[in-house]
């Protein structure tokens, strides 16, 4: 039987989670969940930081649990890094923490500083968790074990000729969470053939576009096969979130592509962080060994 740990990282779960929690054990798994404890006082204090770190990091610790699941995204995660003790990390086989949005964060920190992979998928504190058939097919694809492979769907959304087969090792999440990291330890060094999935919400298109200006001037497109850009909510309308688009493929030259199936909407199926995948005939498929 598979063991999750499902612990409370960054913002605060809905009440829906031990819903959701239940029905990851229906599905066969043995789950542990581990809530943050509010006595403590905001999680965004000191107190309230250390404790999330001392959760975060028992549960990639412990030698009996097989994934580590976000409860949910928020805001926060990117305050518990300077706190995990990376050597005792290093020492311990590599576990595979799922979720997306602030979590982005600490998945960039242990791929840049531990080579560990990262699913970005579903979380069960959302109420998208009841709704998404894509939490299925991941709650498949993880009791199954190893390796993983998923794929997605997705269009070319630049007008030039594209190589038949575009292949790379997988990075990527939220855009404004990622940006925040470049220039420190927890962000990957640019590398050769990696394909880049990113995606945002809430954001206005001059604030995207000013992420994606720093990640060209910082060198981050460079060894880059292929982009490709999941859904960019919270913005006026579709048109704006087209002409978004529009305006990042202008500033980049190595092939993007967008899927409409992947990010902070429905649906959002699974993409491993670190992970091989090939960009063929309309699809994204990807597979992982972990």
């Amino acid at each position: 039987m598979k063991v999750i740990h499902v612990i409370e990282v960054s913002g605060a779960p809905e009440p829906i989670i031990q819903q959701n929690i239940e029905r990851l054990g229906t599905a066969g798994f043995s789950v542990t969940y581990v809530p943050y404890d509010s006595r403590i006082g905001h999680r965004l204090e000191p107190p309230g930081i250390a404790q999330r770190a001392q959760i975060l990091s028992e549960s990639l610790l412990s030698g009996s649990v097989d994934y580590v699941m976000a409860a949910r995204g928020g805001y926060g995660a990117s305050d518990l890094l300077p706190h995990l003790d990376w050597a005792e990390l290093s020492r311990v086989s590599p576990r595979l923490l799922i979720g997306f949005s602030d979590i982005t964060a600490v998945q960039a920190a242990l791929k840049a500083r531990l080579n560990w992979p990262g699913l970005h998928g579903p979380m069960p504190g959302s109420p998208a968790w009841c709704e998404d058939a894509a939490v299925d097919e991941m709650v498949a694809m993880l009791a199954a074990g190893t390796p993983l492979s998923g794929e997605i769907v997705l269009k070319s959304s630049k007008d030039q000729a594209t190589p038949e087969i575009i292949t790379g090792e997988l990075f990527g999440g939220c855009l404004s969470v990622l940006t925040n990291l470049i220039g420190t330890p927890n962000f990957p060094a640019p590398g050769p053939e990696r394909i880049l999935f990113l995606e945002d919400i809430n954001e206005r298109p001059e604030r995207v576009l000013r992420c994606w200006n720093q990640w060209r001037e910082a060198g981050q497109f460079d060894g880059v096969t292929a982009v490709v850009l999941g859904r960019f909510l919270g913005l006026e309308s579709e048109t704006c979130e087209a002409w978004l688009v529009e305006r990042l493929c202008e500033r980049i030259e190595c092939p993007v592509f967008v899927s409409r199936e992947f990010g902070h909407g429905i649906p959002n199926r699974p993409i491993a962080i670190g992970g091989l995948a090939a960009i063929q005939q309309g699809k994204l498929r990807w597979h992982l060994d972990c």
